[in-house]
């Protein structure tokens, strides 16, 4: 667990340690980070580290709620595109250091897991933007969404984002505006 921070003090001491993480995770294994190496980075003592955070992975765990809520109040570049499509690629883009660390060990479930905690907050937001939820499957549908959605957010930085930020959007609209598995079972069953 991590320390829910009430103080703009706590929160920057905070913010130091997910920075000094971030920035250590990116030239040694999550098994090989120490929490004296860590507090070092981040000019701030073991007691200050035991006060926010449990265990170092809870630095990682506070990494990513609050990378998610930090997308929500993202502004990209205007050359970005148009829409919320856009806006929402363009910031994960920008995290590329983040998904290298996620990437190189072996966590990049972890970033699936934030995004649906986080999902699950905006539960009635979320599912808003699919419609209404006649069938009473909103947990599943979520979960169905979320995943995939950053499935193919992890497999495009894996790609080197190889694709432009209009290709990924046009091919996520064509996803969620369409139901392809529904089509292709009406299709063989004929």
């Amino acid at each position: 667990m991590y320390t829910l921070c009430t103080t703009e003090k706590t929160a920057l001491q905070q913010w130091q340690f997910e920075q000094a993480f971030l920035e250590y995770s990116l030239e040694v294994p999550y098994d090989d980070i120490t929490i004296s190496e860590l507090c070092r980075r981040a000019g701030l003592s073991r007691k200050i580290f035991y006060r926010l955070f449990d265990r170092k992975a809870d630095v990682l765990y506070a990494l990513l709620d609050h990378t998610m809520l930090d997308a929500a109040g993202y502004t990209p570049d205007p050359s970005v595109g148009p829409g919320e499509l856009h806006r929402f690629l363009a910031f994960w883009r920008s995290q590329k250091p983040l998904l290298d660390v996620l990437q190189m060990n072996r966590s990049s479930s972890m970033l699936t897991e934030a995004a649906i905690r986080h999902m699950k907050r905006e539960n009635s937001k979320f599912l808003h933007c699919f419609g209404t939820d006649e069938a009473g499957y909103g947990r599943e549908i979520l979960l169905f969404y979320v995943s995939g959605i950053f499935s193919l957010l992890l497999d495009w930085h894996q790609q080197d984002f190889s694709a432009s930020i209009d290709q990924m959007a046009d091919a996520l609209m064509y996803l969620l505006s369409t139901t392809p598995i529904k089509h292709t079972l009406t299709n063989s069953e004929g």
